[in-house]
């Protein structure tokens, strides 16, 4: 049976993508200021709509896509200053 040893040093560059290590970067627990299926109020028209999506945009603003309790239409995406 053979032993391999860890190779801690070794030419990056002549190795396929595959062989690699990957590194393993985990974010952070993030907080919504909304949670999914919240009743919240759309501002600029004072609708009552429950939230149905969320995500954050790269600027690290928050975003919901949300659906309107008393309209027939389809989902809206709101950033988080244009709900309460």
């Amino acid at each position: 049976m053979t032993t391999h040893a860890a190779v801690k040093t070794a030419n990056r560059t002549a190795l396929p993508r595959a062989l690699l290590g990957r590194r393993n970067i985990r974010k952070a627990e993030y907080q919504f200021a909304f949670e999914m299926g919240e009743l919240v109020t759309l501002l600029c028209t004072s609708e009552p709509a429950v939230i149905v999506g969320r995500s954050q945009t790269i600027d690290c603003i928050d975003e919901y896509v949300i659906e309107l309790v008393e309209a027939d239409c389809d989902p809206l995406r709101v950033l988080d200053f244009q709900i309460a």
